[in-house]
């Protein structure tokens, strides 16, 4: 009894912790680039909530809209800068935040330009769904690392993919969580306080009634190098070229032991 509740509770801090990192938001102050104004007065900057786990192009026609009277003729190519440095759009808006503001400022200014794309530093993005496509990505290599193979979100429908997607886009948690258990990559908490009874590999021991199967949990690890000993990360210098920055995919495993 006492286990059973200890994984309710579990499962219930699992879930609000979720629906914290999906409300979670950054303030953007988006000021449009000096070249690309075409109008006086220049246009004021547009203020807006970065969703934490959003990406900078689904972002775009909103705020199109907004700088539309000040905007040169011709085919957009839209990207975003910071101090210079042009932002990664598949990166979720709450890393390159993080990543990117050892200070953090808020809100967090930006410039947004309408042309001179550097593909030299960018990947192309189409818009929604190059966004979409780098989605699925991530979810494939999640689903390896945690399953061993990522046949289920292969095989998923287009309806299922449809409705994942828009899930992640407008932020809806409950959708998300009914689309994901189709997936059958296994909640936190059934990973969790699951008591795993059947013999090691390789070993003709069972393992003891207290011992539980480990939950892995997959995570990407952005790590930055610094060339000095910093006493406090807010003393490095800010980020000004990707060359610093790499990043790893590893698996976190959490075992639960003690009898629950």
């Amino acid at each position: 009894m006492a286990a059973a509740l200890r994984g309710q509770e579990a499962a219930a801090w699992s879930e609000e912790a979720a629906r914290l990192v999906w409300g979670g938001a950054v303030p953007l102050q988006v000021h449009l680039h000096d070249a690309d104004v075409t109008a006086l007065p220049p246009p004021p900057p547009f203020l807006t909530l970065g969703p934490r786990i959003g990406y900078f192009p689904l972002l775009v026609s909103t705020i199109k809209a907004h700088f539309s009277s000040s905007l040169p003729p011709g085919v957009d190519t839209v990207w975003f800068e910071y101090k210079g440095l042009p932002l990664k759009w598949y990166i979720p808006i709450g890393v390159l935040f993080d990543l990117l503001c050892a200070d953090p400022e808020r809100p967090w200014n930006l410039t947004v330009h309408f042309r001179g794309y550097p593909a030299d530093i960018l990947s192309p993005c189409e818009g929604e769904d190059s966004v979409k496509w780098n989605y699925n990505n991530s979810l494939k290599e999640a689903a390896f690392i945690i399953t061993g193979n990522s046949k289920n979100v292969m095989n998923m429908s287009q309806a299922d993919q449809l409705a994942m997607w828009e899930s992640v886009r407008k932020r809806d948690t409950d959708s998300y969580m009914n689309i994901s258990t189709k997936l059958k990559l296994g909640p936190f908490e059934d990973h969790f306080w699951t008591s795993s009874l059947e013999p090691r590999q390789g070993s003709d021991e069972p393992e003891s009634p207290g011992s539980v199967k480990p939950c892995r949990v997959p995570v990407r690890l952005y790590v930055r190098r610094v060339q000095q000993d910093l006493e406090y990360l807010e003393d490095a210098i800010p980020v000004s070229d990707w060359e610093s920055v790499s990043y790893i995919n590893r698996p976190f495993e959490i075992r639960k032991e003690g009898g629950m």
